[in-house]
């Protein structure tokens, strides 16, 4: 009894010893696989053009953890606006943009190599604000209005409006530029510099509940264009084709995770754009939810209207074919493969 009291604790200590090296081991091999498969990702840089509710798809895919599926490491970064994150693309500084398409199509009109790979709408994402004691459209006649600065797609889609309902801008309507964000137009507005811009959640609403006039929210009207579209270097997308896919890929999902995911998705704009009131990102998140199409593609129409708007600034946009600025076929191989099809369901 004496010896096997004796030798009963060493037993089981060596099974323990033994237990504890395999389980040790076993750690140290997922780890060595969790590192192996960090390293192996593909690290890519988004500029973002804006801090917006459409742009937050890419903070939000981030913060849940999309794109490592596919193999990417994402990293979003804000440029403020169009013309810096184009910037950013053409000096290497990012693989992609997520921005406006009519400053990547202004751009490609001048002489940059760049594609569009995607666009998020094809509907204008603004409402016209103006200023209590304008009642109409032909009101803002003579009066200053701002879309940010020539070429952003919030001027442009305020000088289509303006066209739409017979005046002309530059003539009839006089155009000033401020800072480079829906918050510097909306603060021009209430400050009184302007009697007119164009905003969307949560900006529009804050401007609402202050009493300013919404004119006309453009989502509504018959105008298709091209909005908010992921782009790159032309270059780059032909050499590194399968990367592209896997990026698109996770960009899809990140819309299908918009749809579907209603109280994490509101959750991660709250973050992004620095809301404390939760009924303000619902209301951002209920304004683009019908815009997040299952897959983006560009259309030509759409990017025929932003080349129709350019035309009065840049005269080459005139006789240029909108088939010249974007590429749908990486789209149009994710979508034949089936991969769309278990993400075609909405909340």
């Amino acid at each position: 009894m004496t010896r096997i009291g004796i030798r009963q604790p060493f037993k089981i200590g060596r099974i323990q010893i033994v237990i504890r090296f395999r389980l040790s081991l076993t750690i140290f091999f997922l780890l060595l696989a969790q590192i192996g498969a960090a390293q192996t990702r593909e690290k890519i840089r988004v500029a973002l053009g804006s801090i917006s509710v459409s742009s937050s798809l890419f903070p939000i895919a981030q913060q849940v953890g999309i794109f490592p599926k596919y193999g990417i490491d994402m990293e979003p970064i804000y440029f403020g606006g169009g013309m810096n994150s184009i910037a950013a693309v053409t000096s290497n500084s990012v693989q992609f943009l997520a921005a406006g398409a009519t400053a990547t199509v202004g751009a490609r009109l001048g002489g940059i190599d760049i594609m569009i790979l995607s666009v998020q709408s094809n509907k204008l994402e603004y409402s016209v604000f103006v200023a209590p004691e304008i009642k109409t459209v032909q009101d803002l006649k003579g009066k200053i209005v701002t879309g940010t600065r020539p070429g952003a797609s919030a001027d442009s889609a305020l000088r289509l409006y303006l066209r739409k309902n017979g005046l002309e801008p530059d003539k009839d309507v006089i155009f000033i530029s401020v800072a480079e964000s829906q918050q510097g137009r909306m603060n021009s507005l209430m400050r009184g510099a302007v009697s007119g811009t164009v905003l969307a959640p949560p900006f529009s609403n804050i401007a609402r509940q202050a009493g300013y006039r919404e004119l006309a929210d453009l989502r509504k009207t018959d105008i298709e264009y091209a909005g908010n579209s992921i782009a790159g270097n032309a270059p780059y997308i032909k050499s590194h084709a399968q990367l592209v896919e896997n990026f698109l890929k996770g960009y899809v999902e990140s819309l299908h995770f918009f749809r579907t995911q209603k109280e994490l998705t509101i959750a991660g704009i709250m973050k992004f754009l620095k809301i404390s009131d939760r009924s303000r990102a619902e209301e951002g998140y209920d304004y683009y939810y019908d815009l997040m199409p299952v897959i983006p593609y560009a259309s030509a129409s759409g990017i025929r209207t932003v080349l129709q708007n350019l035309a009065p600034r840049q005269p080459k946009a005139a006789s240029a074919s909108p088939e010249e600025f974007y590429d749908n076929s990486f789209l149009k191989k994710i979508e034949d493969s089936g991969f769309t099809k278990p993400l075609a369901i909405r909340r």
